[in-house]
């Protein structure tokens, strides 16, 4: 069965517009991957509720329902939930599941919203669907930008989620709709890591569930590459409710999993104690990184008397300004090449990328100026 559906997913993502694609930001999880998460599931009995938000053709309710049907998850009964809202994969989603109908079977399919239907069914909505609380939940969730003041932003902040994008959103949800030790596993972008903008879903991740299991693809081009994604994905594994313990890591450089390995870490490697912004570090050896060993990463750049603003200067829209060593009037470009484990080093003399730029009513926009003697009236636009 599911190399049928990897077939017609394969069909899907040659012949599917780009632009379609993007409306929805949903790429279709090719089998390969689909197996892999839905073997991460630990071995299970009873009565299993399934939810497959973002459903597409039902590739990963596919792998799920392949490994139960295997005997490896001992359900006496599966429900499926699946929502899906491009009406286009339907009749496709519907074909899939119904392989596997029995008496020990059930799939409901939604076609409506998935973020509208989980926070109305959450704040008990005049008009909500109920939804049940899941014990396992299987995502590959759309990835688009949440608009601040956008039907879908407000909806989540009436349910006390704040995050910027629909992948960070469908796992919150699926958190908050998860039963007591419900497993998730969803393949998300990495962004979620890091960055201001993704505090609020760590913190509200980290407070409710537990990491099991993270999984990442070296390649950045590689997990989606029939649809020439290029973006770092990590595949999660969430226990609801559970005690924090051992994280298990593992990599491999594609979907062929040929070069797999795994370690087993401590929390503390994952989320530093002492860390206010929850960062998730990502350990791919045993041994202890510079990172964690080095203590200045502690502070917050404020801390440490520095501003930062990444990438405002796209060098190519600017080349008129561009310089290739500093002089009264310019700012500094700061590039990888100028950083090393030592510090940084600039200008570099004789480099491809220039060291400056000009600060004229043009570029003023773009550049951060703190006024320093020693520094020609300019500071660091990175």
């Amino acid at each position: 069965m599911l190399s049928e559906v990897e077939q017609v997913r394969r069909r899907l993502s040659r012949n599917t517009d780009a632009n379609k694609k993007s409306q929805f930001g949903q790429f279709l999880t090719p089998a390969a991957t689909a197996a892999f998460m839905a073997g991460l599931f630990p071995p299970a009995e009873g009565h299993c509720r399934l939810l497959d938000a973002g459903a597409g053709i039902g590739s990963l309710s596919a792998a799920f329902l392949e490994r139960w049907r295997s005997g490896v998850l001992c359900f006496e009964r599966v429900e499926l939930d699946a929502f899906e809202i491009d009406d286009s994969l339907h009749s496709q989603l519907t074909h899939t599941v119904a392989r596997y109908r029995g008496d020990d079977f059930s799939a409901t399919l939604h076609g409506d919203d998935f973020i509208h239907a989980a926070t109305e069914a959450i704040t008990g909505g005049l008009f909500a669907t109920s939804l049940p609380q899941y014990s396992h939940i299987i995502l590959n969730p759309p990835y688009k930008k949440i608009g601040n003041d956008s039907a879908h932003r407000l909806a989540l902040r009436r349910v006390g989620i704040e995050t910027v994008n629909l992948y960070s959103a469908f796992v919150a949800l699926a958190v908050a709709q998860a039963a007591p030790a419900g497993q998730i596993v969803a393949i998300i972008p990495r962004s979620f890591c890091n960055g201001p903008y993704y505090r609020p879903f760590r913190e509200f991740m980290l407070e409710r569930a537990a990491i099991r299991h993270m999984h990442l693809f070296a390649s950045r081009n590689k997990a989606f590459k029939d649809d020439a994604v290029l973006q770092e994905n990590i595949i999660i594994r969430l226990e609801r409710g559970g005690e924090q313990g051992l994280v298990t890591i593992s990599t491999s450089t594609d979907d062929t999993f040929s070069d797999f390995a795994s370690h087993d870490h401590p929390f503390e490697r994952i989320v530093f104690p002492d860390d206010p912004e929850r960062f998730i570090h990502v350990p791919t050896l045993p041994e202890a990184q510079v990172i964690e060993q080095c203590p200045i990463v502690r502070y917050a750049l404020a801390e440490l008397g520095i501003e930062v603003s990444t990438g405002p200067v796209v060098d190519f829209r600017f080349k008129q300004y561009l310089r290739d060593m500093p002089a009264l009037g310019t700012v500094p470009l700061l590039y990888p090449v100028h950083f090393s484990t030592s510090g940084i080093t600039w200008p570099i003399e004789g480099m491809k990328k220039p060291n400056a730029i000009e600060r004229n009513s043009d570029t003023a926009k773009w550049v951060t100026v703190r006024p320093s003697p020693s520094m020609f009236e300019r500071a660091p636009a990175v």
